[in-house]
């Protein structure tokens, strides 16, 4: 493989990537409310979605380079899960439209491919990465930034639900 060929080689996992501007497949979520009117989650909302700064993000890949071990994994995680439901919230408030908990069965109507994800754990840890690295996040958490975007602002980068295709 290529470390045989002396290529130093790692993996660098990302969570929800953010800043005020976009926010990973969150982003998605809220062209969704937007078109839709409403801001929904899946059953009680405590399935979580790791975050992670876009700066932090960042600055774990250039310790990456710098010093990675070959063949290491690192998790640019700086919120090991940020509830749902929270994120839910404020989306409703940054759009004003109503928050509403969804069956399990209605995920794929309301959510189209997102669906996929948006009722799923995806809690993590950095805890393995920020020993190797020494990288301490410090970026604002997901909710901050959600609570800072612009919403209404031509140009928010906010896509409708439309750019999700499945595959094939």
């Amino acid at each position: 493989m290529l470390a045989e060929h002396g290529v130093n080689t790692s993996v660098v996992r990302l969570p929800q990537v953010h800043d005020t501007v976009k926010q990973g497949l969150v982003t998605y979520a809220i062209g969704i409310a937007r078109e839709k009117g409403i801001s929904a989650y899946v059953a009680d909302g405590r399935n979580r979605w790791a975050a992670v700064h876009l700066l932090d993000a960042a600055r774990l890949y250039r310790l990456a380079l710098e010093n990675a071990e070959p063949g290491a994994r690192y998790h640019a995680v700086a919120e090991q899960g940020v509830p749902a439901r929270d994120i839910a919230e404020v989306i409703g408030r940054g759009l004003n439209v109503p928050v509403v908990s969804i069956a399990v069965e209605e995920a794929l109507e309301h959510f189209g491919v997102l669906a996929a994800f948006v009722g799923l754990d995806l809690a993590a840890s950095s805890a393995q990465t920020r020993k190797e690295l020494g990288w301490n996040p410090t970026g604002p958490g997901l909710i901050a930034d959600l609570e800072n975007m612009r919403y209404f602002e031509t140009g928010a980068g906010v896509p409708s639900a439309a750019p999700v295709r499945a595959a094939g």
